[in-house]
C-alpha cells in the first residue's frame, strides 16, 4: 500500500479558493494538552495555517474559556459540549457543525467554509448535515474507537452507528494507518486515503530541567517512561507487573492523567502499591515534558489498541528506543528499523519484564535502535509533507465539489 505524497492532487480548479476555509471539529481544541488527536491537530493545521489558509478549530469549553481567539493562527471558536465524559464528543461536534453551517467563518464575516474537516469517528453521524449544505467532508479516523474498552456495550453501539453514517455521507475518508484502510476495504468496500501522522525535527541541544527531575526524584537515563492518557487499552498494569519482578533502583515513569477513567487511575495506583520505583508525574506540558521525556533511558508501551501513536514516533525522534507490544501500529513505525526486535504480545507480562532487564543492560543496543528509529521517522513521517498530502485532498474534496455544483 502506497502514502500518498505531497505532490498527490494539489491541482487547483477555475473557481477554487487558492486560500482554503476549513472548519476543524472534533478534538477537544487547541492547545493541546494530550498526546493524541488534539497534538495530531495542532501540529497539522499550525503548518497548514502558517502557508495562509483560514483554519478553524472548534473547541470545547476546557479548553478555551473565551468565545473565540487566535493560536498559532488558527482561529479558535468555542462550542458547548454537553451531556459529561459519555457524551460530550458527541454534543460538542454537533453544536460545532450546527454553529459553522449556521453563522460560516465568524472571524471573517460569517464566510461559508470551503471544506469540514472531521477528527475520529464520532463526528462522522453529522456529516448528512454537511452534505444537505453542500459543503464536503473529509473524515480522519485515527483509530476504531468503538474497540476501545471505555466504550463498550451501548457506546460501541453509537461509534458503530457514527460510523456507518460517515462511511455513506463522508466525501472522502482518511485513515491514519494500513490496517484502518484495509478495513473500510473490507468492511465497507471503500478505498480510503492513507495519511500518518508526523513529527518534527528536535535539537540535540536540548538541556533538562534538573530541578523537574529532582522534583520526582530521577537521574537522566536512570528510568524508563510512558507518555499517555491513563485509559485501559494502554495497559499500564501490564508495565507494572512486568517491572515489579525486575530488581535494582531503575524506575518506572508514568506521564499523563485520566480524568476520564478514573477507576482504572485509582487500579493501577493500587496496584504500584506504594512502590518508590513506579513514579506518577500527573500531566505535564513544555519544559517539565520535554525533559522527562528526553531524560529517559527507554520508552515503554504495553497498549492493545492505537491508530498511529504520536507519542512513539516522537519517541524515536528523540533517540529514544521504544520497548513496545506487538500490535500493527507499532510494528508500522518500528520493524524497518534495522535490528528492531523489542515487541512482546500484548499481555504478556512475562516477555516485557525480559525485554525491560535486557534493555537496561544492553547500552550499546540502546543507543544503535535509537539512531536507527530516529534516521527512519525523519525519512517517513515529516510533518510538513504530511500537511501538503492532506492540503491535496482537501484540494480534491473542494473540486468535487464545485464540479456538482456546475
Amino acid at each position: 500500500m502506497t502514502m500518498l505524497s505531497a505532490n498527490d492532487e494539489l491541482e487547483t480548479v477555475e473557481g477554487a479558493p487558492e486560500s482554503l476555509r476549513i472548519a476543524v471539529v472534533g478534538p477537544r481544541g487547541v492547545p493541546s494538552s494530550y498526546s493524541g488527536v488534539e497534538r495530531i491537530v495542532e501540529e497539522l493545521f499550525e503548518i497548514i495555517a502558517g502557508e495562509g489558509h483560514r483554519v478553524t478549530v472548534y473547541c470545547r469549553p476546557g479548553v478555551l474559556d473565551s468565545p473565540t481567539g487566535i493560536y498559532k493562527r488558527m482561529r479558535l471558536v468555542r462550542a458547548p459540549a454537553p451531556g459529561g465524559k459519555n457524551f460530550e464528543t458527541l454534543s460538542h461536534s454537533f453544536l460545532s457543525t450546527l454553529h459553522l453551517l449556521a453563522r460560516g467563518d465568524v472571524h471573517d464575516g460569517g464566510m461559508p467554509f470551503d471544506v469540514i474537516s472531521y477528527h475520529t469517528i464520532a463526528p462522522g453521524l453529522f456529516s448528512p448535515l454537511a452534505r444537505l449544505a453542500g459543503i464536503p467532508v473529509v473524515n480522519h479516523v485515527h483509530g476504531l474507537d468503538w474497540q476501545r474498552e471505555k466504550w463498550r456495550g451501548l457506546g460501541s453501539r453509537v461509534l458503530r452507528q457514527c460510523e456507518r453514517t460517515m462511511v455513506r455521507n463522508a466525501t472522502r475518508i482518511v485513515g491514519v494507518n494500513p490496517d484502518i484502510v484495509d478495513y473500510y476495504r473490507a468492511n465497507y468496500g471503500i478505498e480510503t486515503a492513507l495519511l500518518p501522522n508526523g513529527v518534527h525535527k528536535v535539537s540535540d541541544d536540548f538541556i533538562p530541567n534538573a530541578a523537574v527531575l529532582s522534583e520526582f526524584g530521577l537521574v537522566p537515563r536512570g528510568y524508563a517512561v510512558s507518555i499517555s492518557r491513563l485509559v485501559p487499552e494502554k495497559r499500564m498494569h501490564d508495565t507494572i507487573a512486568a517491572f515489579a519482578g525486575i530488581p535494582g533502583d531503575f524506575k518506572m515513569v508514568f506521564v499523563g492523567e485520566g480524568k476520564h477513567s478514573p477507576e482504572y487511575v485509582q487500579r493501577i495506583r493500587e496496584q504500584a502499591g506504594g512502590d518508590p520505583r513506579i513514579i506518577f508525574t500527573g500531566l505535564q506540558q513544555g519544559d517539565a515534558l520535554e525533559t522527562l521525556f528526553r531524560s529517559a533511558r527507554f520508552y515503554v508501551t504495553a497498549s492493545e489498541l492505537e491508530g498511529l501513536p504520536s507519542s512513539l514516533l516522537e519517541s524515536m525522534e528523540r533517540r529514544i528506543p521504544v520497548i513496545a507490544s506487538d500490535i500493527t501500529p507499532h510494528r508500522q513505525l518500528l520493524q524497518r528499523v534495522p535490528g528492531y526486535d523489542w515487541f512482546f504480545p500484548v499481555g504478556d507480562v512475562a516477555a516485557l519484564a525480559q525485554l525491560i532487564a535486557a534493555a537496561w543492560a544492553d547500552d550499546d543496543k540502546v543507543q544503535r535502535l535509537a539512531q536507527g528509529a530516529r534516521d527512519f521517522v525523519r525519512a517517513n513521517y515529516s510533518w510538513p509533507v504530511l500537511a501538503a498530502a492532506i492540503l491535496g485532498q482537501y484540494r480534491s474534496v473542494v473540486k468535487q465539489s464545485l464540479a456538482t455544483r456546475a
